[in-house]
């Protein structure tokens, strides 16, 4: 093509112009010539088509017509459109501080939908004939949208710093949590009295001439310990007053359990022997 030099001696209206076909698409290339070269790439517009504009000449001291392609027309009406676009968005721009360049084009693109979607909306309420006032301005509509937004899901719940407390989290899984149970004494009463560990009746003279005579069933004999230990327990648990104090009570059951492994482990000695 033409360089700027040879574009100058021409004079003002001189263009220069190269068709190419890329991808099954043909692209024109145009250099005009007005005060400075300029240069244009377009898929709809060639340099066939032309018309006259008028620009003042300081040299004649008048205004002078000059050839001018198309392509150049249209980027001179429509030109203006960028510009008003760049003017809007800076106007309320969502700034945002990141070292990360692709968050500043994520929200740079955010900008640019809804100054378009604004414009947009100012077309549609122009046709149906609403009046100006009743029309939302810019930032009434950004406005309108960020709710729109937030209102469409429900807020997550706050998050609470520190350690969750017992009554939070019994909130959380709809149950009441039980306060701290006391202490158990060993062995447990809950092992040794219930059905499945019932001692069995033993006839009292049965039992005296087990112990007298090492001769009689090992058997008896390896059950008196258990038979000693729950009777003692379930006594000291009957004679006990319910309004009695609940460490005494514990005391005397660890007593009583003490003396009934200690008969056991004789009658053992006893049965080894």
């Amino acid at each position: 093509m033409k360089t700027k030099q040879e574009l100058t001696r021409e004079g003002r209206g001189a263009m220069d112009y190269r068709i190419a076909e890329v991808d099954g698409v043909e692209l024109c290339a145009t250099r005009w010539y007005d005060n400075n070269v300029v240069n244009c790439l377009s898929t709809l517009h060639g340099c066939d088509n032309t018309d006259l504009a008028k620009r003042w000449s300081s040299k004649e001291k008048t205004h002078v017509h000059i050839s001018r392609p198309f392509v150049i027309k249209d980027y001179n009406e429509n030109m203006g459109g960028v510009d008003l676009l760049d003017m809007l968005i800076s106007l309320y721009r969502i700034n945002i501080r990141s070292v990360k360049y692709y968050m500043k084009i994520i929200f740079h693109l955010i900008d640019l939908s809804l100054v378009n979607a604004w414009l947009l909306y100012r077309r549609h309420c122009s046709q149906n004939q609403i009046h100006k006032k009743d029309v939302l301005s810019l930032l009434t509509f950004r406005i309108d949208v960020a709710k729109s937004l937030l209102q469409s899901s429900p807020p997550p719940p706050p998050v609470q710093r520190g350690r969750p407390s017992l009554q939070n989290i019994s909130d959380r899984n709809n149950t009441t949590i039980d306060a701290r149970a006391a202490p158990v004494p060993v062995p447990p009463t809950s092992t040794r009295i219930d059905k499945d560990h019932e001692a069995r009746e033993i006839d009292p003279y049965l039992l005296n001439y087990s112990l007298s005579n090492l001769s009689a069933d090992k058997s008896l004999l390896g059950e008196v310990g258990q038979i000693f230990r729950v009777c003692s327990m379930k006594t000291n648990l009957n004679n006990n007053d319910l309004n009695q104090d609940k460490e005494t009570r514990e005391q005397e059951i660890a007593w009583e359990t003490t003396k009934a492994f200690a008969i056991g482990h004789h009658v053992n000695e006893l049965n080894q022997k």
